[in-house]
């Protein structure tokens, strides 16, 4: 399920997406963010219904979230990201990571 946050989470280092959506799924929610170096990686975490991170997961040449959609026939989540490697150009990139990379268990 795709929904805004009541409360933003943002670990030490970094910098929520400008769109804060996150993914809920089971016990988890599934936050966006880029390092607040502004490297260009995207950056997953995942916390528990305790607001514990529990896992991260970091995919380099991207930065800036602006939204995140869910593809059930290709059981991925895409995040649509605002710029890319190497040349920078602004726009919407999708980056996709699949359920079972994003599994914690």
């Amino acid at each position: 399920m795709i929904m805004r946050p009541a409360q933003i989470l943002e670990p030490a280092g970094l910098s929520i997406s400008q769109s804060p959506v996150i993914i809920k799924c089971g016990d988890y929610t599934y936050w966006s963010y880029t390092p607040s170096t502004n490297d260009l990686v995207l950056v997953v975490v995942a916390f528990d219904s305790n607001n514990q991170e529990v896992k991260r997961w970091e995919v380099p040449g991207y930065r800036y979230t602006l939204d995140i959609g869910i593809d059930n026939q290709n059981r991925t989540v895409v995040f649509y990201m605002w710029q890319k490697a190497p040349n920078y150009p602004n726009g919407s990139y999708p980056v996709s990571l699949t359920w079972d990379e994003l599994r914690i268990n």
